[in-house]
């Protein structure tokens, strides 16, 4: 990507980033835009739209351009019957910079970055890097050799061994360190003499890459087990409380102090409401999902599936 004279962060905002799909005609720096007023962190995006394109080879081919500049971290990645997402994380400044890209089956690809309050960026140097990756795209069995390559030699797909206390304990441990960095960013402001307020949403970013789009295998007890009438989805909730006492010999803490730790659930798969219409309350249960959603009270998966 491209950096700044100043320190920048970037807000993924997914929901924008479809503009058109009028844009097949048009290359990716006319699709170019810069919207809202610099003083309160611009919003940069772009897309192109090649016809036959998916969003697994399109999103394994950014992640191949991302990892290439070398000073990236690229997410995993979740794609659904109809589009894909996944972000990136540029390592090389100060505070961190995020972009995040979609993909439909339409065959359009975007890119969006959004700057905090008090940073900017050369329209130009923005359309630069974004175009950078877009222009680079290519269909058919080229770009789908290039994606798998790179997703084979990534390995960032690969399962990770989870329990549920265990997840909920090392990632309920990244959330509290970044609630003290926001929690505390307003007192770091006021001595440096920043007029600038933090953007806590921008600082939160970054967790939310570390995970988003791997997969785990989480194996636990059930808290709750209940139907999602939006999602027509059975989502499980873990059972995150630890064990009292040196190696458990006291019992596990009440479950009614669940919530207060941070929290692991599972929307399981079409195919696996059966599953769901057994289970209980501490019902034992193995399942393989993808982190599709985290904030700094717990973690999502989807498509979970039991592993026996």
């Amino acid at each position: 990507m491209w950096t700044t004279k100043t320190p920048w962060i970037a807000v993924a905002v997914a929901c924008t980033l479809g503009m058109a799909a009028s844009a097949s005609a048009k290359t990716c720096q006319q699709n170019f835009r810069s919207v809202g007023d610099p003083r309160n962190g611009q919003f940069f995006t772009s897309e192109v739209t090649l016809p036959g394109l998916k969003p697994r080879s399109a999103l394994g081919q950014l992640r191949k351009a991302a990892l290439d500049e070398g000073n990236n971290f690229v997410s995993g990645d979740v794609i659904t019957e109809t589009e894909g997402q996944m972000y990136v994380l540029q390592t090389d400044t100060k505070v961190p910079l995020v972009s995040v890209i979609t993909a439909s089956n339409g065959g359009n690809v975007a890119v969006g970055t959004k700057l905090s309050r008090g940073q900017t960026a050369k329209e130009e140097d923005a359309r630069s890097a974004l175009c950078g990756w877009l222009d680079k795209l290519k269909t058919g069995p080229e770009g789908e050799a290039i994606a798998e390559a790179v997703r084979v030699s990534s390995g960032f797909d690969k399962p990770i061994q989870a329990t549920a206390v265990g997840m909920s304990t090392e990632m309920g441990k990244d959330s509290k360190r970044l609630q003290r960095e926001i929690n505390t960013a307003p007192l770091k402001a006021l001595f440096s003499g920043s007029s600038t307020p933090p953007d806590t949403e921008a600082m939160y970013q970054p967790l939310l890459v570390k995970y988003f789009g791997r997969r785990f295998i989480i194996d636990g007890q059930v808290y709750t087990a209940q139907p999602n009438r939006f999602t027509n989805t059975i989502e499980v909730g873990y059972l995150v409380t630890k064990m009292k006492g040196i190696g458990g010999i006291g019992g596990r803490q009440s479950n009614d102090n669940n919530n207060a730790n941070f929290t692991v659930h599972c929307a399981l798969a079409p195919d696996q409401m059966a599953l769901g219409a057994t289970l209980r309350e501490n019902d034992w249960v193995k399942l393989d999902g993808v982190v599709d959603k985290m904030d700094t009270g717990g973690v999502h998966l989807r498509d979970c599936r039991q592993v026996k």
